[in-house]
């Protein structure tokens, strides 16, 4: 099914008005969920309204979203994101670490106590449009074995930078240190569709192709040990340094367990401390451009630039509707049914 993004915008934002969120942070975390579904990246997307309303139920999830200071130090800042919505920390944190970067020429804030986030691409993109560069990171529940381990212990911590481009697209890397993200096996399962044998390890630490089965078992580190490493250094900046939880504490935001625990970082990058903007997004232009130039490997059609794809995805999605299945439309409109709001969701075919 294709359903109007504003439709779904809109849709969200009333769903969490009506599980207790206030009508700013529901439209902060509602912007970034759609703008998540239009990338494609649908594990991040409205799909998780569903677990935020459970939640909610079973009182593990603190709506309104309350986010206070804990430290202000010159370029950097604690938040404590008061165990609600990821995304209204992520974005809090992001729009403190832009205004410290102004000041100082970068700032640095960490978040604990929060909850998924969602994509890291969203905050990392914002941050670039407005001729800054950014760095972000955040920790999860154990998902994925470290390189040699069977068991899991650390989560999938992605990690995200993204600059400003000549092109008016900017480069953005936003990448798990597991093969996927746990999210992408969720789908799978929701979808009854198998997955690859390299995305995971049965309880048994056997490779299985039954996304079930992953889900009781364990991610796979992206690129053996160098996954491995990077999920470590993710912890400790996000879990550690951020006073939140690391390893073996943190829970999931997707089983009712209790608080996650969850950490983030943010850093941005004030360019013009280094040299004029123009002269380096001119730069970034003419790399990119040299780069997509480059011979190409039999059986592609084109080089792309990291988060190049979301971004034409993005684009392609608000002309002509977001692909979203069935079951996940069927259960944002029951949320709807029963907040007794006055429409539902309907295809655009």
């Amino acid at each position: 099914m294709k359903i109007c993004y504003r439709d779904l915008q809109n849709a969200a934002s009333e769903i969490l008005r009506h599980v207790g969120e206030n009508e700013e942070n529901a439209q902060i975390a509602s912007e970034i969920m759609v703008v998540n579904d239009l990338r494609g990246v649908s594990t991040h997307g409205t799909n998780l309204l569903r677990m935020i309303a459970k939640r909610c139920e079973a009182k593990m999830l603190s709506l309104p979203s309350r986010v206070t200071v804990v430290s202000d130090n010159m370029a950097t800042l604690i938040l404590d994101g008061g165990d609600g919505l990821g995304q209204v920390a992520g974005y809090k944190a992001m729009n403190a670490a832009i205004e410290k970067a102004r000041l100082y020429g970068l700032g640095m804030a960490l978040i604990r106590n929060t909850n998924n986030v969602g994509s890291l691409g969203y905050y990392v993109h914002k941050t670039a449009m407005q001729d800054m560069a950014a760095i972000m990171m955040t920790n999860g529940n154990p998902s994925m074995a470290p390189y040699g381990g069977a068991e899991p212990f650390l989560g999938s911590n992605p990690i995200a930078f993204a600059v400003p481009s000549s092109s008016g697209m900017p480069i953005i890397l936003d990448m798990s240190s597991s093969v996927v993200a746990r999210g992408k096996i969720r789908m799978a399962a929701l979808k009854n569709e198998e997955i690859p044998l390299d995305w995971a390890l049965d309880s048994n630490g056997k490779p299985t192709s039954d996304p079930q089965k992953a889900l009781k078992g364990c991610l796979l580190p992206v690129g053996g040990p160098k996954g491995s490493g990077l999920a470590i250094i993710v912890d400790i900046f996000a879990g550690i340094m951020s006073g939140s939880s690391y390893g073996p504490n943190l829970k999931s935001f997707h089983e009712l367990e209790g608080q996650t625990g969850v950490g983030a970082c943010f850093i941005a990058i004030d360019i013009s401390r280094f040299m004029p903007v123009d002269q380096f997004k001119n730069l970034v232009g003419e790399y990119g451009e040299v780069l997509k130039s480059c011979k190409l490997r039999e059986g592609f059609k084109e080089i792309l630039l990291p988060g190049e794809i979301e971004l034409r995805k993005e684009q392609e999605s608000k002309e002509s509707g977001i692909e979203m299945p069935e079951e996940v439309i069927d259960s944002l409109n029951e949320l709807l049914r029963k907040a007794g709001i006055g429409f539902l969701l309907r295809s655009m075919n």
